[in-house]
């Protein structure tokens, strides 16, 4: 299963009022400050931002989740957790059993699209089918 997300061509008008904000921000820092500041600046909010000019591509298989954006492609096998959260765009895979502040630091957010109610049945299908083997295995060793 395979899916897309790219919020700055989602939203198109968030998107050309922060675009300008950013613009006029590194003009001034610039001005003030001089070039090499302007481009640290502009490093700084690129590297930062990213994730939300650029889009991201997710594939869900049997056992495992793959991101790939920009800088770097990501593969996290599905057996590493344990509970699945909906959140208002995405969903959040924990690898603890209970809710933590450490899901948020450990567990993986994957962004979802509109129609995201066959993910996120298919990654929580997945991830059940999972922890009934890992106890199983972890108990006879």
């Amino acid at each position: 299963m395979k899916w897309s997300i790219h919020p700055a061509r989602k939203h198109r008008l968030k998107t050309i009022i922060t675009g300008f904000f950013i613009v006029c921000f590194l003009v001034f820092v610039t001005v003030l400050y001089g070039t090499i500041f302007g481009l640290l600046g502009l490093l700084i909010l690129f590297f930062s931002l990213y994730s939300y000019y650029f889009p991201t591509h997710y594939e869900a298989t049997e056992n495992a989740i793959i991101i790939k954006n920009v800088f770097m492609t990501q593969r996290r096998e599905l057996s590493e957790f344990k509970r699945v959260y909906r959140g208002k765009n995405g969903i959040l895979l924990s690898p603890f059993r209970r809710k933590t502040f450490l899901n948020h630091f450990r567990g993986v957010f994957l962004l979802l699209p509109e129609k995201r109610d066959e993910i996120t049945a298919f990654l929580e299908e997945r991830i059940a089918a999972l922890q009934p083997q890992e106890s199983k295995s972890s108990d006879n060793g």
